[in-house]
């Protein structure tokens, strides 16, 4: 699980506004505001001080078109944000409107905290079909949306050097390579020879090693997401390759160690062809001067779409007293005018697919990677995956990040390490469907 910080509530003062306190009452279970004054909503986030400011920015532009609707921040570090979420929600706090990690939807949902927002697309008319459709797929749990979709994107894209591979001379792949293509590139590269390593990934969570093991048609979880799979065949045997081009020296020794910023030096100064990067990443490398590069799908091979995509949600609280206004909210949020406030600060990549001028807002579109559009656009229609995720997801990645880690440096197998995760996995998810 990704390790949390503790959690500061911070409420925004929004321009010197005072919020309404007590002077709007619910009319109905559904949502209708009877109200002698404007009613406030609670809209809890994590973020930056950076981040902070764009949801100023939004906030001030919603309410200055609802005036009769005021918004109150509560704004958190990511790392605790969580579970004092949870503790909120316990305690009968819940913030009208939420911000989820989509590692831990599943686990609010279980609860019924979050509402089912069907019956406000249909009245409402509001148009899903403008988020990429695994961001859909995943808002959806039993056929019923329970979350607008923020921050759609690959989670990582393979970043190739040009540079590198112009040196070299080894041609470029093509966006159909596959998992055998691309462990021959490492090796081509030989990188202990020649000073430029093929590749090189920090291994952080399991979602840097699933696109390897989807290749071959393995995974994680089994369909349903009842059964651990990683002790099949299909699934270990990429694990186990990887873990041989580490010890047999095609990919940098400090790798297992490597943190992004130390990837994104290395793949910069010329010393590594390809690395997993995200679209933050992507940003980072765009402001060193010179540097030529593109992003790509993971590379396939029994299966194509092996580039893993995720989202956050955007979610309604069940307790909410004012869901017509949370839902006004929610559906500025997330619609044409809150994404282009997003993506012009650089908070999160483009996802709405009908306003084809966010790239430009969020990449300089003069430099490095110039097909960045193109890429995205053929991952969301071609190569994307989705995560696994289920009720207590979070806690199966962190404990089986370990047993990865062990397997890359030779202290076991893949076959035997993922083998002798069964019982803990087991056990995890067992406790988790209670």
């Amino acid at each position: 699980m990704k390790k949390l910080f503790s959690l500061v509530c911070v409420t925004l003062l929004l321009g010197g506004a005072i919020f309404a306190n007590g002077s709007a009452e619910s009319a109905s279970s559904s949502g209708t505001q009877k109200s002698s004054g404007p009613v406030t909503i609670k809209y809890a986030f994590w973020g930056n001080p950076d981040a902070i400011g764009v949801e100023k920015d939004i906030i001030d532009a919603f309410e200055q078109q609802n005036p009769d609707i005021k918004v109150e921040p509560i704004v958190a570090g990511y790392n605790d944000y969580h579970s004092k979420l949870m503790t909120m929600i316990a305690g009968g706090m819940a913030p009208d409107v939420m911000r989820i990690d989509s590692y831990y939807f599943n686990d609010f949902t279980a609860l019924g905290a979050v509402e089912n927002l069907d019956s406000y697309v249909q009245k409402t008319g509001f148009d899903t079909t403008v988020y990429p459709s695994f961001s859909i797929k995943e808002a959806t749990i039993g056929g019923h949306l329970y979350a607008l979709p923020w921050g759609a994107v690959p989670s990582a894209y393979m970043l190739l050097n040009l540079d590198a591979f112009e040196k070299a001379g080894i041609p470029l792949p093509t966006y159909d390579w596959t998992i055998d293509e691309f462990e021959n590139l490492v090796k081509k590269f030989d990188g202990a020879k020649s000073g430029c390593y093929g590749y090189a990934h920090a291994l952080n969570m399991t979602a840097s090693i699933l696109p390897f093991v989807w290749a071959d048609g393995g995974n994680l979880l089994s369909d349903d997401r009842q059964t651990y799979t990683m002790d099949k065949p299909e699934a270990y045997k990429r694990v186990q390759d990887l873990a041989d081009l580490y010890q047999q020296g095609y990919l940098p020794k400090d790798s297992i160690s490597a943190d992004a910023d130390m990837l994104s030096r290395w793949f910069t100064q010329g010393n590594l062809a390809m690395m997993v990067g995200t679209a933050q990443q992507i940003l980072t490398i765009q402001k060193v001067e010179g540097v030529r590069f593109e992003a790509y799908p993971m590379p396939g091979g029994k299966i194509k779409n092996t580039t893993t995509v995720k989202s956050n949600e955007i979610c309604m609280s069940t307790t909410s007293k004012y869901k017509d206004a949370t839902w006004k909210f929610m559906s500025f949020l997330r619609g044409n005018e809150g994404e282009r406030l997003y993506v012009k600060a650089r908070r999160t990549p483009p996802t709405l697919t009908n306003d084809p001028s966010l790239w430009s807002l969020y990449l300089n579109p003069n430099k490095y990677p110039k097909d960045i559009e193109k890429a995205t656009k053929a991952i969301n229609e071609k190569y994307s995956h989705l995560l696994p995720l289920r009720k207590g997801y979070s806690e199966l990645d962190s404990s089986l990040v370990p047993v990865l880690e062990s397997i890359i440096i030779g202290n076991t197998t893949a076959k035997d390490g993922l083998t002798g995760f069964a019982p803990k996995a087991v056990e995890i998810i067992s406790r988790n469907n209670k």
